[in-house]
């Protein structure tokens, strides 16, 4: 009877989905900047959906990445900036001086990883971030990374749902802070690409 059972839980697997809402402790941590952002996620991003096929520690799991990151993505961002224009289109120069954006910032997935051991799960979510200005010249360019560690992200552990969402959260946090700290510093002002 074990092994039916088991066999049945690997045939079909767990399908995931994050809450797709910011925790207090991004709030606490994410204080608005007085900026002007506007942000272009890749067009991919919001049907992803990882497909691990399990192994000896997990049957099969299916997260869906991309309900979760883009609404997370799209909180994160109105919390950190003042003003945040989500591109939908292709931008394009008019685009940007028509709205008098100073910064784009495109974001796209560089990896999501989901290792399971004997000693629990630990989701990790990656993205490649480059910043425009506003002729659409390359600024800059850096990875950021999520990790699912889930305490103090909301009151109690949740299973895979909470840990999903803490990495993609996570991600977003540090994207967020990095964004902030360009502009505030002016790290991006002179820059010739």
């Amino acid at each position: 009877i074990a092994v039916s059972a088991s066999g049945c839980a690997t045939l079909f697997g767990w399908d995931i989905h994050a809450p797709a809402v910011l925790s207090q402790r991004f709030y606490e941590r994410v204080q608005p900047a007085q900026d002007r952002i506007a942000v272009y996620l890749d067009p991919s991003l919001p049907a992803l959906i990882s497909r691990n096929k399990g192994g000896r520690f997990a049957d099969p799991q299916n997260y869906h990445i991309g309900e979760a990151y883009v609404p997370l993505a799209i909180e994160g961002f109105q919390r950190g900036f003042d003003e945040f224009l989500l591109i939908e289109d292709e931008p394009t120069q008019a685009m940007l001086t028509q709205y008098a954006v100073q910064y784009l910032v495109y974001i796209r997935l560089k990896a999501f990883n989901n290792d399971v051991s004997l000693k629990g799960q630990i989701l990790s979510f990656e993205t490649e971030t480059l910043v425009f200005d506003k002729e659409l010249r390359l600024l800059d360019r850096f990875q950021t990374s999520g990790k699912s560690d889930s305490k103090k992200v909301f009151a109690k552990k949740g299973g895979p749902q909470v840990n999903f969402n803490a990495a993609l959260e996570n991600n977003i946090e540090s994207t967020v802070l990095y964004i902030q700290d360009a502009v505030r510093t002016g790290r991006w002002q002179g820059v010739n690409p």
